[in-house]
């Protein structure tokens, strides 16, 4: 059994889950009185907004689950079978709830980012939600701010260093993850990795073009896949993943580190399949002489 405590919110500088929440918050986050509209605030200001945004853009410290249903709370503590989140937020009205866990180590989104770190968040927090039976569409921009009084703010017996997604992942069942080469395009961190494929590949093409250059190019390409989600992404996300795509591809060593790159999924490719040069020719050869593509 999981120990729940209500907050008093007149007293939050005194828990310290909260204390950490709020110093992990962005300098300016997103935040709103209603649903469906936001805007930059100052911390102090945002910090009294009833919706706000949990992560800055440039890494994750928090993942945060939204639970559509009056099961909630006993579905995070008891039927789940995941560790107990930091801090649930409840709706009073309808029960539904957000459940808020913290990373131990934080998963930088661009800059010092790493691919595969930040495919294996999204697809712990796939599992997840599958676990919990959450909203699968839920973006993560904006939260039900634990410091505001519409709320029912909880906190549980959770360590406050916070979780490894190492950890996190035991609890998952694995065979409901998606593959790193699937797009979970509109659930939660995977859309950063659906639009970052998406959009790289037009700036691999443009490689010798300049860095302002790129992100000129690459904006509104990126703007475009994002708005084809269910939940966009916060435009200062966009611009993130963009000057990160810009930057790679303007390095001195980008061609030489693509050829690398190239050969080396070449090789993995052979090893797997074997060597399929023949097998290409007599393709070729087919077509030439009018043999469809579905019967090759």
């Amino acid at each position: 059994m999981y120990n729940i405590q209500k907050v008093d919110l007149q007293n939050w500088q005194e828990i310290p889950i909260l204390r950490q929440y709020v110093d992990d918050l962005p300098d300016k986050p997103y935040c709103s009185y209603i649903k469906n509209f936001c805007e930059i605030r100052a911390k102090k200001c945002a910090i009294e907004r009833v919706y706000i945004q949990p992560n800055p853009p440039v890494r994750v410290n928090y993942i945060v689950i939204d639970i559509d249903h009056p099961n909630g709370i006993h579905a995070a503590l008891y039927d789940a079978d995941l560790p107990p989140p930091h801090l649930i937020i409840q709706n009073p009205e309808n029960a539904h709830v957000h459940l808020v866990y913290k990373l131990k180590h934080p998963v930088y989104m661009w800059g010092k980012a790493k691919a595969k770190h930040i495919r294996y968040l999204a697809r712990v927090e796939y599992g997840m939600v599958r676990k919990l039976g959450a909203d699968a569409s839920y973006g993560g921009n904006l939260m039900k701010n634990p410091l505001s009084d519409v709320w029912n703010t909880y906190t549980t017996t959770a360590p406050l260093e916070g979780y490894t997604l190492k950890y996190l992942a035991q609890f998952v069942n694995l065979d409901y993850l998606p593959s790193d080469q699937e797009a979970a395009n509109d659930q939660g961190f995977g859309r950063n990795c659906t639009l970052f494929d998406q959009t790289r590949v037009h700036g691999y093409n443009e490689s010798t073009a300049s860095y302002d250059a790129l992100v000129k190019l690459l904006t509104p390409i990126a703007e475009n896949y994002n708005n084809q989600f269910d939940v966009p992404l916060f435009g200062n996300e966009v611009m993130h993943i963009v000057r990160s795509i810009a930057r790679y591809c303007t390095r001195t060593d980008f061609t030489a580190s693509h050829q690398r790159f190239s050969e080396t999924q070449s090789i993995r490719s052979q090893r797997r399949w074997g060597d399929s040069t023949d097998t290409q020719k007599q393709a070729l050869q087919m077509y030439a002489k009018g043999v469809k593509k579905t019967a090759i």
